[in-house]
Parts: structure tokens; C-alpha cells; sequence
């Protein structure tokens, strides 16, 4: 039987098999259930979770139609590689779970500034002034309430989510969207934003005024955000 660092949760049997998959799957992106490990067997895990069988197959089977085990009839249930998992929804989990160790974290901030940077850019071609002015004289009055921590994260999100409507592009809608469902659901962000609070307003105000003038947001977005996100080049 494999060992697990911890004792699974046990689970209430409304939504059982949802809360296994997350459990499982929490713990394979962690790395404590690891590449080529199987799994332990129906019966132990329906022990630890305190659910039937049958609900702990239908997580599981959850879990190989993501790519994330191969379930193999009669044998064990094999943990597979992360990182080949082809499948979209497996991104969404790592997101939803969060990172768990500093290159986890890296990696989704890289990405979130590189989404960033494209959002700048076609943003700087389509967006209307008027939808521009809008978000500068938000960001004025936040400004003039003595930039509420409260109200911080929200702002961003709502940045993001206006210049993602500008851009004129579905996809980068649906990703606004789909990141906003993400927070969410956690209740939070799945890691901490690349511009620190006390340099929001200007940050920001300096943007959305370059993307009003046309005057090089995408370069000022990526002068700026890569040295807080990727530190300094390394020394060759």
C-alpha cells in the first residue's frame, strides 16, 4: 500500500466524489503522491475517506480523464507526469489549488505577466477613450479615499477584466472571466500580484494613460513588471 504524508479528509457523501478528486489531485500536483506511484487501493482509500468504492472510482476515473493517472483494470492506478498533462482543465486546477513551492509560484506569475503584455498590447490598438477615461477616473477617486486595502485587488481585477473588453477579442475575455471565476472560487488570489500596493495608483494611472495617449503601454507594462517578476538578468 502506498503511504501518504497525511490522512486523507473524510468527505460528507453529498458532492463525495468532487471532494476526493480535489483531495487526489491536490496531492498529485503537490508532488505527495508522485510520477509512476499508484495509488492506494479502492478499499483503503474508501476507508480514508469514508465513502463507498464506487465513489472513490469516480474520482478517480475523474482524475485519469484529465491525464493526471492510468487506470489500468484489474491493477493498480498509476500517478502520471504533471507536467505532459494535455489536458486544459488540468491548468485550471493548478490555479484553483495554488502553488505549493517558490517555482510553482514563479511560474504562474510568469505566465500572468506575459498574458498581461499581450493584453497591453492589442488593448493599446482597440480600446475607446472613453473606456480608458472611465478607468483613470476610478482610479483617481480610489486614490482620493487613501487607496483602501480592501478594495485593491478588486480594482485590479477590474482593470484587467475592462482592458480584456477592449482588446475586441473573445478569448481574452473568456480568460478575464475564467481567471476571475478562479479567484472566486478560492476566495482569494492564487498568488500574489507582480506590482506591490503601494505603487498600484501609479503604476496603473501611468498605463491606462499611455494606452489613452498611444504612447508605448506595452513597454512601459513589461519595463517595468519584469524585474519584480524575473529579478535581475543572470550574469553571464
Amino acid at each position: 500500500m502506498t503511504a501518504l504524508v497525511r490522512k486523507f479528509e473524510v468527505v460528507r457523501r453529498e458532492h463525495a466524489a468532487d471532494r476526493i478528486f480535489d483531495q487526489l489531485a491536490a496531492a498529485i500536483l503537490k508532488g505527495e503522491l508522485a510520477t509512476g506511484e499508484a495509488l492506494p487501493p479502492e478499499r483503503a482509500l474508501a476507508d480514508d475517506f469514508g465513502v463507498s468504492r464506487t465513489i472513490v472510482r469516480q474520482a478517480t476515473h475523474r482524475l485519469a480523464d484529465l491525464g493526471l493517472v492510468r487506470v489500468k483494470q484489474g491493477g493498480a492506478t498509476i500517478v502520471q507526469d504533471v507536467v505532459r498533462a494535455t489536458d486544459p482543465r488540468v491548468v485550471e486546477l493548478r490555479y484553483r489549488i495554488g502553488p505549493t513551492t517558490e517555482k510553482q509560484r514563479r511560474e504562474i506569475v510568469e505566465r500572468r505577466m506575459f498574458e498581461g503584455y499581450a493584453l497591453v498590447s492589442l488593448a493599446s490598438y482597440r480600446a475607446a477613450p472613453e473606456a480608458i477615461q472611465v478607468l483613470l477616473a476610478r482610479l483617481q477617486d480610489f486614490a482620493a479615499r487613501g487607496a483602501p486595502e480592501g478594495e485593491g485587488e478588486q480594482l485590479e481585477r477590474d482593470i484587467w477584466t475592462a482592458l480584456a473588453e477592449a482588446t475586441d477579442n473573445e478569448l481574452y475575455i473568456a480568460q478575464a472571466a475564467w481567471w476571475n471565476k478562479i479567484v472566486a472560487e478560492r476566495e482569494s488570489e492564487p498568488t500574489a500580484g507582480s506590482i506591490p500596493a503601494a505603487f498600484r495608483v501609479p503604476f496603473y494611472t501611468e498605463l491606462l494613460t499611455r494606452i489613452l495617449e498611444r504612447r508605448d503601454a506595452p513597454g512601459f507594462y513589461v519595463d517595468t513588471v519584469r524585474p519584480l517578476v524575473l529579478g535581475p538578468p543572470p550574469i553571464k
